[in-house]
């Protein structure tokens, strides 16, 4: 595990907590809202659980929990709590801290850092998995400290830490800043001598994509900016534009044919979970004016997700090609999973900030109704009162109610930026009220 950040014991915790109280006591209230809030943080509270490592408590989320009782479920072989959805979860919190800057939001963004702060491997990347005990999981194929999705994920969580100008939280910014900059000097080297391209069924992509994943390029590329934002220099933005460029490559279709201009997310494959690539290219283009990356994360949120929408929503598509012309081959509409709608809400609400188009902004809304009940299942998926977000759509009749760390956390981020957005708030409000009536 790394060795730079400082191991803090409970009295240390306790003074800390004196610390905050007292500056947050100065603090004013803040107005009351005239609206009821869509967040709900019970479920994910359910599954948040404090352990020890070195000493220390950190916070976790538990991976799975199972309907009905949605209790926690350890996987045998992984573990009961993960880099990937603890990072996603300090990343709500983080942007949850905005509008709620209590001892109890600081208290979950201290403690899920701590807990990513100890996954750093000695290499720079981070392991995933933590099993009973607690125990590093070092040997699954999805927990290895290697360049991929949870060493992304941690980064991002950290930029975002980062990005809060919060006196309460200088102690643990100035702890981040190492452990980012270590697995930054990683990051250079993604994509850093691999040339030219490779053809999967005749689409073509960047040969040093062919294992890694436009997707992925997208998470790094969000925590990117983020650093950017705090730290600007020419080496961050170098790569930043080098991973973008590479993103450009696999965007697909126009506005007359499928996939209207669509960034493939692996190989020739396009998948709704994770699609973060309109996203990542609109935040980096607005930080770093650079209209080639913006034009392109627009003509997606502009042409490609209406044509979802259309389709009662997408989980995935493949293409190929026929006489040299490239072709949609092959639709998915099941699995639909919260996973999949963040990513363009997000994306959303990015293009309405950039442009002030108040239809970007009414699709970020349109995107969301699917947590209420717009699905193809005719099915509320997000359940307000418990704060619950079921884990999937197999079917247009087959619903799976377990609501695990993934699907919770990603319906919460989801709800989180609509509801800050009055023209998208306002489609789901409408939606939710005609729903009803």
């Amino acid at each position: 595990m790394s060795k730079t950040f400082n191991t803090h014991f409970s009295i240390n915790r306790i003074i800390l907590w004196l610390v905050l109280f007292l500056i947050l006591s100065t603090c004013s209230t803040p107005p009351t809202t005239q609206y009821t809030s869509l967040i709900n943080t019970a479920h994910l509270d359910h599954l948040y659980e404090e352990v020890t490592m070195d000493g220390q408590q950190v916070g976790a989320i538990w991976i799975y929990s199972e309907a009905p009782d949605y209790q926690l479920v350890t996987d045998v072989d992984e573990g009961f709590t993960c880099i990937d959805d603890v990072a996603r979860a300090l990343v709500f919190y983080c942007r949850h801290y905005l509008s709620d800057s209590s001892l109890y939001t600081l208290e979950r963004i201290y403690s899920l850092t701590d807990f990513l702060l100890h996954m750093q491997a000695e290499n720079g990347y981070f392991y995933n998995f933590l099993l009973p005990g607690p125990q590093v999981n070092m040997t699954h194929q999805n927990s290895k400290a290697i360049p991929n999705w949870w060493s992304w994920r941690a980064f991002w969580a950290l930029s975002e830490v980062g990005l809060l100008e919060a006196t309460a939280l200088s102690d643990l910014q100035s702890r981040c800043r190492p452990v980012m900059d270590t697995l930054l000097a990683k990051m250079q080297l993604v994509c850093s001598t691999m040339e030219g391209s490779i053809l999967f069924e005749g689409i073509e992509s960047p040969a040093c994509l062919a294992d890694f994943g436009a997707d992925q390029i997208a998470v790094m590329m969000l925590g990117l900016a983020n650093y950017y934002r705090k730290q600007p220099n020419e080496a961050v933005k170098k790569l930043l534009t080098r991973l973008g460029n590479l993103l450009l490559e696999v965007q697909q279709g126009n506005d007359k044919n499928p996939p209207h201009y669509a960034f493939l997310s692996w190989r020739n494959y396009w998948h709704a979970w994770g699609n973060s690539q309109a996203h990542a290219l609109l935040y980096v283009g607005r930080i770093l004016k650079d209209e080639q990356f913006i034009t392109a994360g627009l003509n997606e949120v502009k042409y490609f997700y209406p044509y979802c929408l259309e389709k009662g929503f997408l989980s995935g598509l493949s293409m190929s090609a026929e006489d040299d012309l490239p072709i949609v081959k092959e639709v998915q509409s099941f699995p639909q999973i919260a996973y999949g709608m963040r990513p363009m809400i997000n994306a959303s609400l990015e293009a309405y900030d950039i442009t002030g188009d108040l239809t970007f902004a009414e699709t970020a809304g349109h995107l969301a109704t699917w947590f209420f009940g717009n699905n193809p299942a005719d099915q509320v998926m997000y359940d307000s009162a418990t704060g619950r977000t079921f884990d999937g759509i197999g079917s247009s009749t087959s619903i799976n109610r377990n609501s695990g760390a993934e699907s919770t956390i990603e319906g919460l981020l989801s709800l989180q930026a609509v509801e800050v957005v009055p023209a998208a708030r306002r489609v789901v409000t409408t939606y939710r009220r005609k729903r009803t009536d």
